[in-house]
């Protein structure tokens, strides 16, 4: 296993564990509905997930 070409753009997640409060704000219901946008942010730590090997047979 190797880690992906941009694995350092999986820390840009982190931005999305500065606005989680703000998620569960709208959950709770005192927030508004484009809170949830913030969501979004989680999706860069998928850079962080290694890529597995190619089997080639």
């Amino acid at each position: 296993m190797k880690m992906q070409k941009h694995w350092y753009l999986g820390f840009l997640g982190l931005i999305g564990v500065y606005k989680f409060p703000s998620v569960l704000d709208f959950f709770q219901g005192f927030g508004q509905w484009w809170e949830l946008l913030n969501l979004l942010w989680f999706i860069w730590f998928l850079y962080f997930i290694p890529e597995g090997e190619k089997d080639e047979n």
